[in-house]
């Protein structure tokens, strides 16, 4: 009978969990919004709503997002907060 090393088995399978982890969070990825990021602070400093600014999306740039979307992302890119 074989011996049963329960260390060995553990550190063998925290190994392939860490292999299997989705990226640690959403801010190591690339928005969408990134790609016209200058046009939409120039929209918000020009005083737009952020309604404003999810229709111009929409319209001009093809994007859908939500509303909510843009203010998050208008949040963490702001270089001054209002």
């Amino acid at each position: 009978m074989s011996q049963f090393d329960a260390v060995a088995i553990a550190a063998q399978l925290r190994a392939e969990s860490r292999a299997r982890r989705k990226p640690p969070s959403y801010l190591q990825r690339r928005s969408v919004l990134d790609t016209c990021a200058f046009e939409i602070l120039q929209l918000d400093k020009a005083g737009c709503t952020v309604g404003e600014i999810r229709h111009w999306l929409e319209i001009s740039k093809r994007i859908q997002v939500h509303r909510t979307t843009v203010q998050r992302w208008l949040h963490s890119n702001r270089s001054t907060p209002l």
